[in-house]
């Protein structure tokens, strides 16, 4: 895979990038390179809900309604 890294002052990246105040006024390395095709898949659509629902178990999702509840229970029972 082919990539770029450049040394470059942080003014020349005002209109490309919005840097943090600690990054402006102050040399900086800019590394440029392709993104693999599973990254660009759908990277942007994908959200944290529901992102491991393929290990899910569909025998203990009942038991799941409650289970919060009933593990402070357990452990604060005895305070």
């Amino acid at each position: 895979m082919d990539y770029v890294i450049e040394t470059i002052d942080s003014e020349n990246l005002a209109g490309v990038i919005e840097l943090p105040v600690s990054l402006r006024n102050m040399r900086v390395e800019v590394t440029v390179k392709p993104i693999s095709a599973e990254t660009r898949s759908n990277s942007s659509d994908n959200s944290a809900y529901g992102c491991l629902h393929q290990f899910a178990n569909p025998s203990k999702i009942a038991g799941e309604k409650g289970a919060w509840e009933r593990a402070v229970l357990k452990k604060y029972a005895n305070s």
